[in-house]
């Protein structure tokens, strides 16, 4: 091998965590991910600049039906239950588990805690596909009307390193749950619900 003076190629710089790294780029080239908006380097956030790690708890992991927790445990289980979706549901689920992820990365970057207790309680599956769609519609509307809230509170803080990169990260997970809307909408389109 050639010693590196020798060698002129640009190498990538790997991350830490190359398993991270997969999957964010299996993720990005997946459907199911909104690939042109891409997730920020948390690398400059700090506690105490005006973001509360707290405000990330229910999105994260919370008992509703608009955590990211809900989302993967409502997708996977409807890819299980239905076999004309579960494609469809198994991918978006592959973004929500790296929603989590990088959510919980966030919250730990504020110093935040991610073992907050869960249960399944408001985790509905439909009787149906289409009722399935219909309640992952729901679910990612409310998703991104938490989101919203959360956006809005960073917005009236003073601009800091911490609260661009809050935006940055609010904008990608916005970005894919209206990606996931269209992507149901589409699969309701293309399956008009059967007259019984």
């Amino acid at each position: 091998m050639k010693n590196s003076k020798e060698m002129h190629a640009l190498i990538k710089k790997q991350g830490t965590n190359q398993l991270d790294d997969l999957t964010l780029g299996l993720v990005n080239a997946m459907k199911y991910s909104n690939s042109d908006i891409l997730y920020p380097d948390f690398g400059e956030v700090k506690p105490g600049e005006g973001v509360e790690a707290e405000w990330f708890y229910d999105v994260y992991r919370g008992t509703n039906n608009f955590s990211e927790l809900t989302a993967v445990h409502q997708y996977i289980s409807q890819e299980a239950l239905f076999d004309d979706i579960g494609e469809l549901m198994m991918g978006i689920a592959l973004v929500e588990m790296k929603h989590m992820d990088k959510l919980g990365d966030f919250i730990l970057a504020l110093k935040g805690e991610v073992t907050q207790p869960y249960d399944t309680q408001c985790v509905s599956y439909g009787k149906t596909a289409h009722e399935a769609v219909q309640l992952g519609i729901d679910s990612e509307t409310s998703t991104i009307a938490e989101y919203n809230k959360i956006l809005n509170k960073v917005r009236e803080l003073p601009e800091n390193k911490t609260t661009v990169v809050t935006i940055q990260l609010l904008s990608k997970l916005i970005a894919d749950e209206t990606h996931h809307i269209s992507l149901f909408r589409q699969w309701l389109k293309e399956h008009p619900e059967s007259k019984k």
